[in-house]
């Protein structure tokens, strides 16, 4: 029944149900900002600590199992890949981080703004001005005026941030090269081979996961380059707390009330 009486869906809102008094809470925003920001540091920690917390139960255990060499090796290698998958969350911690923190900024220069013209524009105006006025703190440039990754890496890596994010790291792919070890027989050829295995993968871990770390990090400051409102999009659709604005497409202005 309920399909054959179905209607259109009305996405328009008459003007005269906005409140202009309550418009945009600042306050109520700031301190969901706030509390975001600070829970994106408490996970963070709190993978990392769960991350040390399987390492220091699962490895003694695994090394006591009366069980081939391959199996151990196996078993070192799922707990390697867990840690991989930590990192790349630990990363997705970091970026949401820096959007929450771009956003409280953003929210503290609304309060100079009158609430009338506070809508879209506005609000991504100054996302994107105070976008530009951080970019120098993660963005390095090279002589030709191009972003560096590489400076970009040495500019983040004194930073606490991503000390944590490499402790994480270092500790993965220790992880990963006692899995590869395992999974060789001893013997001279074998224990090279293996030592080798272990250098490529850990500097592999290492370098991709902090390469991935930065250019995700890079990303929301592309607009700033470009100039493109797409571009502005990718940091701006995660801060969510700024999006309590009156979009003009939300309403018809035009449109009178309806008596009814």
């Amino acid at each position: 029944m309920f399909f054959q009486n179905n209607k259109k869906i009305n996405e328009k809102i008459r003007m005269d149900q906005f409140s202009k008094e309550d418009f945009m809470s600042l306050e109520i925003s700031y301190e969901k900002t706030v509390e975001e920001l600070g829970l994106q540091q408490t996970k963070r920690d709190q993978i990392i600590a769960l991350y040390l917390s399987i390492l220091g139960f699962v490895i003694p255990s695994i090394i006591n199992l009366n069980v081939p060499r391959i199996a151990k090796g196996l078993g070192f290698f799922v707990i390697y890949l867990i840690g991989i998958l930590f990192c790349r969350i630990v990363i997705r911690y970091r970026i949401y981080k820096e959007v929450y923190w771009i956003a409280c900024r953003v929210i503290s220069q609304l309060y100079n703004i009158r609430s009338e013209s506070r809508n879209k524009e506005t609000v991504q105006t100054l996302f994107y001005r105070t976008l530009k006025k951080n970019s120098p703190s993660v963005v390095i440039k090279n002589k030709k005026g191009r972003i560096s990754v590489w400076k970009s890496f040495k500019k983040q890596l004194s930073s606490a941030e991503m000390t944590l994010f490499n402790i994480l790291l270092l500790f993965t792919s220790f992880i990963g090269g006692i899995s590869v070890a395992y999974m060789f027989r001893a013997g001279y050829l074998a224990t090279t081979i293996a030592s080798a295995l272990i250098t490529a993968l850990i500097l592999f871990t290492y370098f991709k996961l902090n390469r991935l770390y930065v250019t995700s990090l890079l990303d929301q400051y592309k607009c700033v380059d470009s100039g493109d409102t797409k571009d502005l999009s990718i940091p701006f659709n995660k801060a969510w707390m700024l999006h309590c604005y009156v979009d003009d497409d939300e309403f018809n202005p035009e449109k009178e009330p309806s008596e009814e």
